[in-house]
């Protein structure tokens, strides 16, 4: 071989590993991406099913007073500032333990995440908090309501005709020619 040859060979091996290092770089963005998109699920998931069965547990001590409420009362959370400020809005936010996520049939989970629930509105709070487009959601009901909003501004504006559609929708403007019909020329 030729030191043009080593030189030709040497750029298509620099070349090669270029694009092998974008095309592995994508990928594990896309990985990390749809990773990140379950474990968000899951947490909800989670969230919902606590939810539902704390419901469950509110409905039951409506109707029998001796049904105790799962979890302790709390007035004040002071590891975070923000959930302590909706923690203050109202005195009905109950901490559940880790002995109160077994009742709830969901020992699986760690009670150092901190899961708080409002039995009155029926609304609880995930500690950790939930990312979801570069916003940080504590309460379940804000993700809901977010992702609420979202949907409707996506169906609106699927709903939009776009530029181009309302340009070839309309019926084409009447030019004069420059022949004249024959009734115009007189024949």
């Amino acid at each position: 071989m030729t030191n043009e040859e080593y030189g030709i060979t040497a750029i298509k091996l620099i070349f090669t590993i270029i694009i092998l290092s974008v095309v592995i770089a994508g990928i594990v963005f896309i990985v990390k991406r749809l990773w990140q998109d379950t474990s968000i699920i899951n947490i909800e998931t989670d969230l919902l099913y606590i939810k539902a069965k704390c419901k469950i547990i509110h409905d039951k001590n409506i109707i029998d007073k001796n049904e105790q409420l799962l979890g302790e009362n709390i007035t004040e959370y002071l590891e975070n500032e923000e959930i302590n400020e909706i923690i203050s809005q109202s005195d009905k936010w109950y901490r559940l333990s880790q002995e109160d996520l077994e009742t709830i049939g969901i020992g699986n989970l760690k009670s150092e995440d901190g899961y708080l629930i409002n039995y009155e509105e029926n609304d609880i709070i995930y500690v950790k908090g939930i990312e979801e487009n570069e916003e940080i959601y504590y309460k379940l009901s804000d993700l809901e309501e977010q992702r609420e909003k979202q949907k409707v501004e996506e169906q609106e504006d699927a709903e939009k005709p776009s530029v181009n559609q309302e340009a070839s929708e309309q019926p084409p403007e009447e030019q004069p020619s420059s022949e004249a019909t024959p009734a115009e020329s007189g024949i």
